[in-house]
């Protein structure tokens, strides 16, 4: 089943299926970050529409974790954030323990390491109980460890949108990798599949990815 698609004239093509680990794969500056927020429908459009909110289908953590620095660790989880409501006490414990955040509950979120704010924001999403988790930025080594296990385990989450600059082994294991250039997608295959294009132009778009 198909769970999400961007089809847009400039942006290209991307596809989410149910049960899939997607990547956008580009280098630094190559619109990662600009296909994520067309799909979220965050991004103005030529029409000129107003902003919209992130769809209800969708969890999001942006690149920039997203996190307030001045509430502690659980308090980022249950107090209200702009659109979104507070998740209840009991469930952010649950949410922290999941992603190996619930010693620091009481913490400052101001003391804590980027690795460690992005996992307060990932506890953050799931709590929103939505079947697609699109997370902007490079994996670090314990996001990228900790993902697999959760699409075991986490109960309303379907499929997972990552971005990344370079092909590492999330990448590598993923279902499905999208290239991106110029803000567009211009091809979307297993990495295996992707290795063996003939087209010259996705080849020398994969060869900046390379680690």
């Amino acid at each position: 089943m198909r769970l999400a698609e961007l089809a847009h004239p400039v942006h290209g093509t991307l596809r989410i299926d149910d049960g899939e680990r997607v990547v956008l794969l580009g280098p630094s500056g190559a619109g990662k970050t600009v296909i994520v927020r067309e799909l979220l429908a965050l991004g103005e459009r030529i029409t000129g529409r107003r902003r919209r909110r992130v769809p209800q289908h969708v969890a999001y953590v942006p690149q920039s974790d997203g996190v307030l620095l001045d509430l502690t660790v659980l308090q980022n989880l249950c107090s209200p954030h702009r659109a979104l409501a507070g998740i209840p006490e009991d469930r952010a414990r649950d949410w922290l323990d999941l992603v190996g955040m619930s010693a620091l509950a009481e913490a400052p979120t101001s003391v804590l390491s980027v690795s460690d704010r992005r996992r307060v924001a990932l506890a953050r999403a799931l709590g929103l109980e939505r079947p697609l988790l699109v997370i902007d930025g490079d994996l670090d080594p314990t996001l990228g460890r900790l993902l697999p296990d959760l699409l075991r385990v986490v109960p309303h989450l379907c499929s997972v949108l990552t971005t990344a600059c370079t092909a590492d082994e999330w990448v590598r294991t993923a279902d499905s990798v999208a290239v991106v250039h110029d803000n567009a997608v211009v091809a979307q295959a297993p990495w295996d599949v992707l290795l063996q294009q003939n087209d010259p132009f996705v080849r020398s778009c994969l060869t900046w990815t390379m680690p």
